[in-house]
């Protein structure tokens, strides 16, 4: 600067003039700090509320994993009872089918009892004719 602005701006009312301007600026700044301030009041009232919407989400999480092993063990339950059903099932019809075959066995040995029977009665008959 030269020394004739310098001069001119250290007057009164050039000092004035600068005081206002630096009041002013600070004016806006405070003006901008304040709206920082604002916003991150509310910034801060947001996160505390995504704070408690993840804490009721982990709360859920727990309630769904909580249900889903309850669901997997009553499955277990469930199917085990269904293979011993189904177990049972099979060696009932094993235990009916050999007993049909026993009961067929039986009445083949009697029918051929009888047939060799009847066959002693026709041979007896048959001479005397």
């Amino acid at each position: 600067m030269d020394d004739a602005r310098i001069a001119s701006e250290m007057t009164l009312d050039g000092i004035a003039q600068r005081l206002e301007k630096i009041q002013s600026d600070v004016a806006a700044l405070q003006t901008n700090m304040t709206g920082m301030k604002a916003d991150m009041t509310g910034m801060k009232a947001d996160m505390t509320g995504m704070k408690a919407d993840m804490t009721d989400m982990k709360a859920d999480m727990k309630t769904v994993k909580t249900d889903m092993k309850a669901g997997f063990n009553d499955s277990k339950v469930r199917d085990e009872e269904l293979r011993s059903l189904m177990k049972f099932g099979l060696e009932a019809r094993e235990a009916l089918r050999e007993s049909v075959e026993a009961r067929f066995d039986a009445t083949d040995q009697k029918h051929d009892q009888e047939i060799g029977l009847l066959k002693e009665v026709l041979r007896a008959v048959r001479p005397s004719s």
